[in-house]
Parts: C-alpha cells; structure tokens; sequence
C-alpha cells in the first residue's frame, strides 16, 4: 500500500512516528543532497534566484523575464482605493467583510453556513485550521493522486502536536481508516506538482470519510485552475466539505494570499487562532485580494492550457512519457528528471541528487533565458518537479524557445552532475 509518513528532508523535520504498522513507509522525495541540505540553503537559493532576476532586469529590462510559475502575484489596487486604506478604521469601513464575501460565494459555500478569514499566503491560512482543528495526539490522513502533499499541510498538523500520514490511492481510504481514530483527512485535488485527483474521486472521498465521522478539510490551492482547466466545480460543491483552503495568486491575478472557508461551527476557532498568531491579511494586502477574485477571468487560464497541451506534445517527442499534463503547464517528476540527466551524463558519477538537479535545470532557465519558475523564487517545497506552467507569459516567449530552452537545461545539468561546488555556485551564488 502506499501510505507515507514523513522522513528527514530537505524541507521536513524528521520524525518516527508511533504507529508501528507494518504498511507505513518512508516517502520517497525531500531528498537531502550535498548543495540543498536544509533549510538555511532552501533561504539562500531563493534570495539567490531573486538576486539574478533583480540583476537580469537592471541588464536588459523588464520585458527580458518571463513567468512561467502560474503564481500572478500581482496587487491590483485602484487608485481610488488608497484613500480608503490609508487607516485601519478606514480599511475597517470601506472594505471589511467584502473579501470573505466574495470568497465564500465563489468556493461555492453558502453565506448562511460557512464564514471566511483572509490569509497572507495559503501557509498561514493551513497552520490556522490546523492549529484549530487538530489537538495533540490526533491523526491526520492526507489523499493526495501521487507525489507528496504540500509541506504546509504536514508542518501545520505537526505544529498543532498531530501525526501526519499519506496515502496516495482512493483505494488506501478503506484500509487507512481500519487503523484507527483520524481527526481529520485533507485532500489535495491539484498537488504541488500538479498531479490531478479527478472531481469524481474527490466526492467519494468526502464521503467516505464524512460517513466514517471524519472531518474533511481541502487543500484547493489550485482551485481556480482546476475549474477553469478541468472544468470541474469549486469547493463546496464537491461534498459534505468541512473547510477549504484556496490560493488568491495561482491562476488568479491577484496577491499571494489564501482565503479560508469553513463551516460556521469551525470557523469561528480558525479565526481565533489566525489573528493570534498574526496570519491575516492586512489592509492593502486584503483589498489586492478582494480586487483580484473581482477580475477573476477564465481566458487567460484556457490560453495557458491551450499552449500547455501543444508543448506537451512536442516535450514527448523528445523525453516520452516522462512529461506529464500538469494543468495549464508541464511537468517533470525530479526523479524521472533525474534520470533523464543521468542518462545524458553517460558515465560521470552522479554527486547530485534528483531534486537538486530538477532545482539547478530552473537556474540554467533564468541564467540563460530569463525563465522564472517556482523553485528559483521559493522553496520547491513538495515540488522540486521541472514545472513550466504557460500563465502568466508562456505565449509571449513562444513554444519554440520554450523547447530550446529545456534541451539546454538538460544538458547543461548533465554537465554538472559530478561537481557539486559548481552547482552549488549556480544554485547560490558565491557566497
């Protein structure tokens, strides 16, 4: 069976859990190597990656970076708003309660049953339900189609003294279930590596743990892509959902935030300990929000899936089956990334592990061709994946260079592979 729980990794703490069941496993990802070995240079590759998009734009302009990360993150005020923020009692007037509204309505809850808090990123908003949900001892089953959940999830259900476990088959519920008592299972439709767990499955899944007595709470943090690409309905509808989590800034032109949506009877204690511990969005960063799901617009998404599908295609002719649909974008498992890289290496040996690869390939990216992805600007977390999402400026750098641009990526790593000081370079910086 493929249940996981945690191991040591590059973004996990490490942790034996008590359960001693002979089904549970190690996951296989968070791979610590010899450059990204915790933390402290997780923080150091990021401020590295920012660095060299800072310097690329001071070269050559702003219009020499290209977004493939299907993070917007933009902050769309209108002028008009900035008097009205330019107080918190203003702020309080003007705007309060408009976001949670807004959210409520359009993760398909209802005003009468569900209420809302506004986070500054869908961390803090997964940390507040978690810290209100979970007491010390409880377990956590999280369903994810494959790969891993975001660590958010695991670090959150740890924070609150919980266990955290994995299974990443529908079929796994029934047996996971017969372990014991769970406090809750979180499903995750879109991972972060953007594997899919169809609509279909997401239902059974609610209800099986709904009519185990099983608290449901969804990690939708891709939820706009996945209505809009998928075709597929929002939250709400897809069951006796308990709480959902959805991101303001992946597919949405709006900051990064996340708002949370909960049954009436839970939300009242994820607000507490949101504004507790500081997790809310304040005054311009909530109106940027609230601006961001009135411009919610399904075009530029289907555009970004158009150009996905064709890249796709042309990806495989090249790599196989490797590639995978991953939403409006493609995508690359760091192992099956790896792999391909090792074989281009042919016999150097191999000092670099999987992820490191995958997270140097997005540095050879940005170096030569001003290509941003997820894992130059922040941590890979759960998704060290070669992830090239077409929204926001996928058909601005066009598909040709896109495809020239990954073959020199693959092979410029193969070079690598045997020289962890020079990838270390490349990944950050010199100092």
């Amino acid at each position: 069976m493929s249940f996981r729980t945690k191991q040591d990794g590059v973004f996990m703490t490490s942790h034996t859990s008590t359960n001693k069941s002979s089904w549970l496993k190690p996951p296989d990802s968070y791979q610590i190597g010899s450059v990204l070995d915790g933390h402290v240079a997780a923080a150091k590759k990021t401020l590295h990656g920012r660095q060299l998009i800072r310097n690329r734009v001071a070269e050559k302009g702003r219009t020499s970076i290209y977004d493939l990360t299907g993070l917007v993150r933009s902050f769309p005020l209108d002028p008009e708003d900035l008097p009205m923020i330019s107080s918190q009692i203003d702020f309080e007037v003007f705007f309060g309660g408009q976001a949670e509204e807004l959210a409520i309505k359009t993760m398909g809850g209802d005003l009468s049953h569900h209420g809302a808090v506004i986070c500054n990123r869908v961390t803090s908003g997964m940390l507040g339900v978690m810290l209100a949900l979970v007491n010390s001892g409880d377990k956590v089953l999280s369903l994810i189609p494959d790969g891993r959940s975001h660590p958010s999830v695991q670090q959150a259900v740890e924070l609150a003294g919980g266990e955290f476990f994995e299974a990443s088959k529908l079929s796994d519920l029934d047996a996971a279930f017969n372990e014991g008592a769970w406090r809750a299972l979180v499903i995750t439709p879109v991972t972060p590596q953007k594997y899919h767990l169809d609509a279909a499955d997401v239902k059974k899944a609610v209800f099986m743990a709904k009519s185990r007595g099983i608290m449901v709470v969804l990690d939708d943090a891709h939820m706009y892509s996945r209505m809009t690409f998928y075709q597929e309905p929002p939250s709400f509808d897809l069951g006796d959902v308990d709480v959902s989590v959805w991101s303001l800034d992946k597919h949405v032109p709006g900051p990064r935030g996340a708002a949370v949506v909960a049954k009436r009877e839970v939300i009242d204690e994820i607000y507490a300990k949101v504004f507790l511990f500081g997790l809310e969005a304040q005054t311009g960063h909530y109106v940027a929000g609230l601006r961001g799901m009135e411009a919610l617009q399904p075009g530029p998404v289907q555009q970004a899936g158009s150009l996905a599908r064709e890249l796709l295609v042309r990806l495989k002719k090249s790599y196989g089956n490797v590639v995978y649909q991953a939403g409006p974008g493609v995508a690359i498992s760091d192992q099956d990334f790896g792999s391909l890289v090792k074989k281009k290496a042919g016999s150097k040996e191999i000092k670099l592990v999987s992820s490191e690869l995958s997270v140097a390939a997005s540095f050879v990216l940005l170096q030569k061709f001003g290509i941003v992805t997820i894992p130059v600007t922040s941590g890979p977390g759960a998704a060290p994946a070669f992830r090239l999402m077409m929204h926001p400026d996928g058909g601005r750098l066009g598909l040709d260079v896109i495809e020239e641009a990954v073959d020199i990526a693959v092979n410029d790593v193969a070079m690598l592979v045997d020289k962890p000081e020079d990838a270390k370079v490349l990944m950050l910086g010199n100092s």
